[in-house]
C-alpha cells in the first residue's frame, strides 16, 4: 500500500478526499472545486502541497472579509498543505486574463487540466472559455521575442566576463530561465516557472531541454558560455545591432 504523498492511485484518492474535506470546512458555498498540480496526476512527492481552484459566490468572500471577488492563500488542514485559488466567476475571468497577458496561464491550465471534484452551473462555460483561449498558444510579437533574445545576449556577455563566483551563479540562474522561456515561446508553448518550466520544455522542445540541462550541469565557465550561445543560436541568435526596447 502506498504511503502518504508517495504517488500513485491511492495517494491521488487521498488527495481528492482531503481536498473535499477542506472545501467543506473552509468554503462550503463553493460550487466548483478543481484539484490540480501533482495531486491530480498521482505524482505527489513528500513536499507536495494540494492545489485547489474553486469558484464560489460573492457571499463567500464577503464573509471572509477579503477581496470581493478572489482569495489566494496557503493554509494547512488535516496535516496537508493547501495552495488555494478561490474566485467568483467574474474574479476568475479577471485573473485568468492577467495570466494570459503574462504568457503564464496558471489558472486556465489548472481549470482545464485538473480533476473536477465538484462542478457547478458555471463550470462547463468557464472550462470551454479557458480551453479556447489556451488552444492557440501564446502569440508573442517578433519584437517581444527579439527583446528576450536581447536580454539573453546581454546575460551571455555578462557571464563571459564574470569573475566573481556569486555573480556568475546569479547570471547563470537568470540565463537558465531566460533561455528556457525563450525556447518555450519559440515553440508556441505557454510559459511555466520552476519545475513547470522544465516539464513544459521537455514536452514541447526536448532538444532545447537537453541543451538547457547541459548548461545547468556544466562546471567549466567557458564551456557553459559556449553551450548557452549555441542554444541562443538555435532560438534566433544574438541581438547585437541597435535595438529599441
Amino acid at each position: 500500500m502506498a504511503s502518504p504523498r508517495s504517488g500513485g492511485p491511492a495517494d491521488a484518492e487521498r488527495a481528492r478526499d482531503a481536498a473535499l474535506r477542506f472545501c467543506d470546512a473552509e468554503y462550503p458555498e463553493a460550487t466548483t472545486v478543481i484539484l490540480g498540480g501533482s495531486s491530480s496526476t498521482g505524482k505527489r512527492t513528500p513536499t507536495s502541497d494540494i492545489d485547489i481552484l474553486l469558484i464560489a459566490p460573492p457571499s463567500t468572500f464577503e464573509r471572509r472579509n477579503g477581496s470581493p471577488t478572489s482569495e489566494a492563500r496557503v493554509t494547512h488542514h488535516d496535516g496537508e498543505r493547501f495552495d488555494v485559488f478561490a474566485y467568483t466567476v467574474e474574479g476568475y475571468r479577471e485573473w485568468a486574463e492577467r495570466d494570459f497577458a503574462s504568457l503564464r496561464p496558471v489558472l486556465p491550465v489548472l481549470l482545464t487540466e485538473g480533476i473536477p471534484l465538484r462542478t457547478g452551473d458555471e463550470f462547463s462555460e468557464l472550462r470551454r472559455w479557458s480551453a479556447d483561449r489556451l488552444a492557440p498558444g501564446p502569440r508573442p510579437t517578433a519584437h517581444q521575442l527579439a527583446l528576450r533574445r536581447y536580454a539573453v545576449t546581454d546575460l551571455i556577455d555578462d557571464l563571459t566576463d564574470a569573475m566573481d563566483e556569486l555573480v556568475s551563479a546569479a547570471i547563470r540562474a537568470d540565463l537558465l530561465r531566460g533561455l528556457g522561456e525563450l525556447a518555450l515561446l519559440s515553440s508556441g508553448a505557454w510559459l511555466g516557472s520552476g519545475k513547470w518550466l522544465s516539464r513544459r520544455l521537455r514536452a514541447f522542445d526536448p532538444e532545447s531541454a537537453d541543451a538547457l540541462a547541459a548548461f545547468a550541469r556544466e562546471r567549466d565557465h567557458r564551456e557553459a558560455v559556449r553551450v548557452a550561445a549555441a542554444l541562443l543560436d538555435r532560438l534566433g541568435g544574438r541581438v547585437d545591432e541597435d535595438f529599441v526596447r
